[in-house]
């Protein structure tokens, strides 16, 4: 995951400039080169949890009984994405959407299983055409799970995700 390349001050201070009505979303999404979007949501955690929104130093975890609360609160119409985000505390409108999407296509949301190990450089090895085959092959058939799959091979994720 990379890392925001706006401070939580500047992040902060963007957002106090909207509350304050120095200037619509619109007007400072462009001042500042931000996306509309970000912005808004941006705006959004700002008005709940103030700076804290932006001090995050590692990556969250959501179990999946959380994902499901969060897209049926959305679904039900308890607020927009950006309010959903902003009030249950999660990263982003894209992670949000995701678990909506796999939500509306009835594949199931999962908890997360944090299995660093199979992230990190070390994890790389030299492998044959027919084990990266292989490791393909294990991934495709077990929805495209590739975790689990660099986990067991003992090769790193991107490794599988590039195959």
């Amino acid at each position: 995951m990379s890392r925001p390349k706006h401070t939580p001050e500047f992040r902060a201070r963007v957002s106090q400039e909207y509350i304050d009505g120095t200037g619509s979303i619109q007007f400072l999404a462009n001042k500042y080169g931000i996306g509309y979007s970000a912005l808004a949501g941006w705006v959004n955690e700002y008005r709940i949890h103030g700076i804290t929104a932006f001090c995050h130093k590692k990556n969250r975890t959501y179990s999946k009984e959380f994902k499901i609360k969060c897209v049926e609160a959305v679904m039900d119409g308890e607020g927009s994405v950006n309010d959903i985000i902003a009030g249950y505390g999660i990263s982003s409108r894209s992670v949000l959407r995701q678990w909506i999407k796999v939500y509306n296509a009835n594949r199931g949301l999962k908890d997360y299983g944090s299995k660093q190990e199979a992230y990190m450089a070390e994890a790389r090895r030299k492998t044959t055409v027919e084990e990266r085959k292989e490791t393909v092959d294990y991934c495709i058939n077990h929805n495209r799970d590739y975790k689990n799959t660099a986990a067991k091979y003992g090769v790193s994720y991107s490794q599988v995700y590039s195959g």
